[in-house]
Formats: structure tokens, C-alpha cells, sequence
């Protein structure tokens, strides 16, 4: 059986039921205190000091679900009544990098427990191992070798490999193997990325990475009938960065270098830039070849300057907060949000925001994340004016504020391995059930991914950037 949805494909996902590095500073900072009418700045980072740690208890918990202690596992990614048991590949490598941001002992142990996990995946990975990883795998219950990662068949299917999931699980074993230096994470990292130049490197048109592959009926494997992805390619020229600085120049398996690799990502990524806006559109239509121009997201946007720190690439966060800024209600149509509730955020497309169907003021709090992250690596980056990086300092804040928020007041009463889980931990993925714009929606459940993305932010890391640094 097969699965063309993405690793964001979560269809009907409603429940129905200590700051480390400079962030203290950055959150105390006398703008950003201006700016949000807080009376004592100090306040203001002890929160969100209390608010991340609760976000790790929540990312313990989930990975805890079923198994603990050094038992190679991955996490579910969202509360049960979303997608059952299921752990994402994205949202595995999503916690591992908030983990490794932090690095204190338990968060390097579990890191590296993930990642193990990761490498179990793709050393088993059904029907076909040959260094993919699958969309998703069940994580409730252990194979014949005790790891807790077992085919998400039926009812799910989420055997398809994209290349933006590819990439996402490389530069977690990357970045696990430039912190730990077991050469394990290496050879995982390299055994995917050959893959992903084996099976997706495309010459039509702008060039670049195609979208993946699917598995078919027969359980055989075939290209992907999707056309190519920005958000993709950003995460290939990242990954193949990587490599090319922890292989010292090496190269893949067809003999060009990773720096070669990673620049036929580049120039597929700003062939989707456009200027005027300026934005990146979402990447091309089914031909490889003519551009897709809508709708518009919002991770094209903000994880182009995370992953380029450049000049051409700074303004679309400008361009996502003027277009893709939401505020939910209680009052919005279809809204999840009751009695005087309100979150603010960001929202996925620019077609969230005309769905007739769910609701237009949903906010997702990933990409809420996001661009608090985007923000403080331009003000880390410098090269503005002193006006200019208070600005973007104060935005990061109040976006960070917004997700607390909803972490303080989503999420009641639902449970991972039918255990409740404790009220203000995790961040749910949005608001209210949220239309991409893509085909699918995603839903007010629990989500390892926007709290994950929710503690990368907060602790002003870079997961594009080996070692999380934020300067390049």
C-alpha cells in the first residue's frame, strides 16, 4: 500500500478530548520589554525558562510512552487520539535537534537514543532498506529485536520517503555525529544522502532534488508523482553542507562533491524566488518544471534565511509576517477555541487564510516557532540598524510569547499511551483545524514538532547550521 500525503498529512487531527545560552538577555531585553507592556523583564525570562522545561518534560513523556531508559525507540508524535502510535521521521529529527540545542546530560542521552532509533529505521525500514526512511513508524510495541519501531501499515501506510524527510533525519544524524563523534551517525547520514542523489537528483528544468518516492500496491517503490519542493531542496542544501564539512570536502557515491550536491539545491531554491515579493514559491508543478505559484507558505520563507543567512534571503520573514500573521478566536469560523480564548501566530499558506471549509484564523504554532527562530538568527547574523535588530528582537519575543500561550491553555485532557498528559506541557499543532492549502489540515492535538520547533526557537539555535549556529 501506498501513501502520496506528506509528512505534514494529517487529516481530521483533532483530540477529542531553563533558557540556556544568551536567550535570558535576548528575552529581558529593554525593547522587547517596551514593546509588550511587561512590568518586569526578569519575569519575563523566568517564565520561559519554566516554559521550556515543561516543554522537555513533554517531549520526555511522549518519547516514554511505551518504552524508556535505553531502549532504542522513537517517539509518537502526537497525542493518541490523532494518529494513534504513530512516530514522524521529521518529528524524530525535530527532537533530536531541541535536545542536542539544550545539551545537558539526559538531553544528550536522549538524543542519541533517537538517533539509534533512526538508524534502526533505516536499517530495517519495510518493504525496501536500501538507506530511506520511511514518512512514519509505529512506536508502541517492539520487533523481533526489541526496538520499539514497526511499519505504519494499516490504517496509515506511511511508507513514502519525500526528500525534505530524508534530509531532516541526515542532519540529525549529522548533527549527532559532529556533538558525539560515533561514526554510526555518520554512516547513516552518508547512507541517506546517497540515496537521496540516487533516487532524486533531477536535471529538467531548474534542476534541484524531485520529490521523493512512494510505495505502490505491490509494495514496490516508485518516484513520486509530486512536483519538486522548495522546502525540499532548502533542507538538501543544508544536509549536504553538512557533510561536505564533517567528510572534509568528501563526496558521494556518483563522485561529486557534497559542496557540488548541495549548490544544485541552491540554484533550484532561488530559481523559486521571487523578488518582488520577496517570497520563495512552494516549488513546481507535477512536470519538474513549471513553477507552482500557489498558495504561498510559510517554511519556504523562514527556513531559506536559517538555512543561507543571506542577503537575498532576509526579507521573506518581512514578507511571512505581513501576509501569513493570524489571530484565532473563539468567534473565527470553525474554531476549536471557547469562552475568551484567543491565540496568535502564524499560519501555514497563504490559502489558510481563505478556507471555506475549517478555520481562515487558525494559527500554527510550528511555524509560529519558525519565525521566532528566523528573527533571532537575523539579529545574530547583524548587519542591520540598531532599530532594526530591537525590531526583530521584540517580534521574536512576542511570537514566542504566543506559543507559551497556547501551551498554557491547548491541549487539556489528552493522552499519549492512553495516559493523560499534564496540563501546559507540549504545544498543540494549531489552534483550530488549519487548512495548508495543500490538501490537508492539521489539528489542536499535542505535537513533538511544534514543541520541538517551540524549544529550538527559545533557545536561539539553528538546526540548518552544524552546531546550531546561528552566525554563519
Amino acid at each position: 500500500m501506498s501513501s502520496n500525503i506528506t509528512r505534514r498529512s494529517l487529516f481530521g487531527m483533532v483530540s477529542t478530548a531553563a533558557v540556556a545560552g544568551a536567550m535570558p538577555s535576548l528575552f529581558a531585553s529593554p525593547s522587547a520589554h517596551a514593546q509588550l507592556g511587561q512590568s518586569n523583564p526578569l519575569a519575563t525570562a523566568q517564565d520561559f525558562a519554566a516554559s521550556i522545561n515543561r516543554a522537555f518534560t513533554f517531549q520526555n513523556l511522549m518519547m516514554d510512552a511505551y518504552a524508556s531508559g535505553a531502549t532504542i525507540r522513537l517517539s509518537q508524535s502526537y497525542s493518541d487520539a490523532a494518529l494513534n502510535a504513530t512516530g514522524f521521521t521529521y518529528d524524530n529529527a525535530v527532537a533530536i535537534h531541541a535536545y542536542l540545542s539544550r545539551g545537558q546530560q539526559e538531553d544528550l542521552a536522549r538524543a542519541k537514543t533517537l538517533g539509534l532509533g533512526l538508524l534502526h529505521a533505516q536499517a530495517t525500514n519495510f518493504p525496501v532498506a536500501d538507506g530511506r526512511f520511511a514518512q512514519a513508524y509505529f512506536v508502541n510495541a517492539p520487533d523481533s529485536s526489541g526496538a520499539f519501531i514497526t511499519p505504519a501499515a494499516f490504517p496509515f501506510f506511511f511508507y513514502g520517503s519525500s526528500v525534505g524527510d530524508q534530509a531532516w533525519a541526515g542532519m540529525a544524524l549529522a548533527q549527532l555525529y559532529r556533538r558525539t563523534r560515533d561514526t554510526q551517525y555518520l554512516t547513516g547520514a552518508l547512507s541517506v544522502a546517497n540515496w537521496i542523489v540516487t533516487n532524486t537528483y533531477n536535471t529538467q528544468g531548474p534542476g534541484g532534488y524531485s520529490y521523493g518516492t512512494i510505495i505502490n500496491q505491490f509494495n514496490q517503490s516508485q518516484p513520486s508523482p509530486n512536483g519538486k519542493s522548495t522546502e525540499g531542496n532548502l533542507d538538501t542544501y543544508a544536509f549536504f553542507t553538512m557533510l561536505h564539512t564533517l567528510t572534509n570536502g568528501g563526496h558521494a557515491n556518483n563522485g561529486m562533491t557534497w559542496a557540488a550536491l548541495a549548490q544544485h539545491a541552491f540554484q533550484f531554491v532561488f530559481a523559486m524566488f521571487n523578488a518582488q515579493g520577496p517570497f520563495f514559491y512552494t516549488g513546481t508543478l507535477p512536470d519538474q518544471i513549471t513553477i507552482n505559484t500557489t498558495p504561498i507558505p510559510e517554511d519556504c520563507q523562514t527556513w531559506s534565511f536559517l538555512a543561507f543567512l543571506d542577503t537575498r534571503s532576509r526579507g521573506t520573514i518581512d514578507w511571512a509576517l505581513a501576509n501569513l500573521q493570524t489571530t484565532d478566536t473563539a468567534s473565527s469560523p470553525n474554531s476549536n477555541l471557547t469562552g475568551t480564548q484567543t491565540v496568535s501566530g502564524m499560519t501555514f499558506s497563504t490559502a489558510s487564510l481563505v478556507t471555506p471549509a475549517n478555520d481562515p484564523h487558525a494559527v500554527w504554532l510550528e511555524g509560529t516557532a519558525h519565525t521566532a527562530a528566523a528573527l533571532t538568527a537575523r539579529v545574530l547574523r547583524g548587519g542591520d540598524s540598531i532599530s532594526s535588530l530591537l525590531t526583530d528582537i521584540s517580534r521574536a519575543v512576542q511570537l514566542l510569547k504566543d506559543v507559551e500561550h497556547a501551551q498554557e491553555i491547548l491541549g487539556v485532557g489528552q493522552t499519549a499511551g492512553g495516559k493523560v498528559i499534564p496540563s501546559g506541557l507540549g504545544v498543540v499543532a494549531s489552534s483550530s483545524v488549519l487548512d495548508t492549502g495543500f490538501g490537508f489540515t492539521y489539528g489542536p492535538s499535542l505535537h513533538i514538532g511544534a514543541t520541538g520547533w517551540y524549544l529550538i526557537a527559545s533557545l536561539a539555535a539553528n538546526p540548518f547550521q552544524l552546531g546550531y549556529r546561528v552566525i554563519g
